[in-house]
């Protein structure tokens, strides 16, 4: 009798919480086990070499993912490497070429100088010449204007004494130019 009223009572709450009896309840749970019998009979072990192929799969890949991951940081240090030792490479170019166009600087403004010192010695040089030449034609000239003075002078005095000193005169005043 209590069993008969614990086994309603049960199939009441059962009925009330899910809305089906206890023999249906019986009926599912055979069906369940059947149908987990039959699977492990005859699925169960390509079930679990399915499984198991996907995990070594899986962790293959994570091995790959990670065996990347660890190249790739390699190749971003070795990167970074040659980008630093590259960098450091153009600063060093950089710096050179700065040196080499000072010192290219130094020449050119020290190679003008020199030419400039140059030209100017010979300007002076060509000014003194020039100076020289036209000391020398006035001279000349000087003589001439006096040759043709002491010529119309004698013409007019032939006084030898005056003409002398002319002549004297003319020559110191040449020699003093």
């Amino acid at each position: 009798m209590l069993a008969e009223t614990l086994k309603n009572f049960v199939e009441e709450s059962l009925g009330l919480l899910l809305g089906v009896g206890l023999e249906e309840i019986l009926i599912q749970l055979g069906g369940t086990l059947v149908l987990f019998l039959v699977i492990r009979k005859f699925f169960w072990k390509n079930l679990t070499e399915f499984i198991e192929k996907r995990r070594a799969y899986m962790d293959e890949e994570l091995f790959k993912a990670e065996a990347m991951k660890l190249e790739a940081a390699l190749v971003k240090a070795n990167a970074d490497e040659a980008y630093e030792t590259l960098r450091n490479s153009v600063s060093k170019t950089i710096e050179d070429a700065k040196l080499r166009a000072h010192k290219e600087e130094a020449e050119i403004i020290g190679k003008a100088k020199s030419e400039a010192q140059r030209l100017k010695l010979e300007a002076e040089r060509e000014v003194e010449l020039e100076v020289q030449k036209a000391q020398d034609q006035i001279k000349k000239e000087i003589v001439t204007v006096a040759t043709v003075l002491a010529g119309k002078i004698i013409q007019k005095e032939l006084d030898e004494k005056k003409y002398a000193n002319w002549v004297e005169e003319a020559t110191n005043e040449v020699k003093q130019s």
